[in-house]
């Protein structure tokens, strides 16, 4: 029997980060537990109770011998419906957490990597692949309605939005990490540079998720939100209050190696 949730370090699951994935724990042990089964039996019986009660998430099995390249994990999400983990891997166990949390928009992003395949050449990646792995690695979900907190963090405005506005922010905003790349540095890597890509979405804070899930997935597939012209909108997880003891000092927004300013260019380009 695998035991994932002993293999996620305690400061990962106690951070306010977590929040969103931590009902999902035991969810997380029986779908290893089932797919890891030896039985066929046993797991054929507990994984159709499993896909009636969880919709779109896949069954999770252990690594092929040989190691799959990134659109064939995607082709084997989308075609076969399994999702590769890597046992006691806090990566792979960070995205099996999201997958049963976000499930319709994780399918989303598998099918939109799948669809876009390689370049006309063979070689290179489509741009919004690069946008969709980006997100889906290192994205941040902002819900909230308030359009002036958006302006500020997308002109750069630290202090303005964490310290001037920090009350409205916390009121008004609710952050949910979503990117399992970044949920798995939480746990094993935590810096104080870690920064994310951030993506509001016109939602009240109190917005449950899985309507979240299922609204963010359609406008996946319908081009509007991880589009290849998307602007990618940087957020240092440091600043998020709440999230960190170090921005009790509110001196810590004066850090510009973390709180970088705009580009003249970018800014330009606006």
């Amino acid at each position: 029997m695998i035991e994932p949730a002993c293999a996620i370090p305690a400061a990962l699951r106690e951070h306010a980060a977590f929040a969103p994935y931590r009902e999902h724990l035991d969810d997380l042990e029986r779908h290893m537990d089932v797919s890891f089964s030896s039985s066929p039996a046993v797991r054929e019986r507990i994984e159709v109770r499993a896909v009636v009660a969880e919709g779109e998430v896949p069954r999770f099995v252990p690594p092929p011998a040989r190691a799959l390249g990134a659109i064939e994990f995607e082709r084997r999400v989308v075609e076969q419906n399994e999702l590769v983990v890597r046992p006691d891997n806090l990566h792979d166990l960070m995205n099996a957490l999201v997958w049963l949390t976000f499930p319709r928009t994780k399918r989303a992003i598998s099918e939109a990597h799948v669809a876009l395949g390689v370049t006309a050449d063979g070689k290179t990646r489509p741009r919004r692949r690069d946008v969709l792995t980006l997100f889906d690695e290192a994205g941040i979900i902002l819900l909230s309605q308030r359009d002036d907190l958006k302006r500020l963090h997308e002109a750069h405005e630290w202090r303005a939005l964490f310290v001037d506005h920090r009350q409205d922010f916390v009121c008004d905003v609710r952050p949910i990490l979503f990117g399992h790349g970044s949920l798995e540095q939480l746990g094993s890597n935590p810096h104080r540079g870690l920064t994310v890509k951030a993506l509001w979405l016109p939602f009240s804070p109190e917005t449950a998720l899985h309507e979240i899930d299922h609204w963010l997935a359609a406008q996946i597939v319908a081009g509007v939100y991880l589009a290849a012209t998307e602007r990618r909108l940087p957020l240092p997880l440091l600043g998020i209050p709440g999230w960190s003891n170090q921005n009790q000092d509110l001196h810590c927004y004066d850090d510009a190696e973390v709180f970088r300013p705009l580009r003249v260019a970018r800014m330009r380009a606006q």
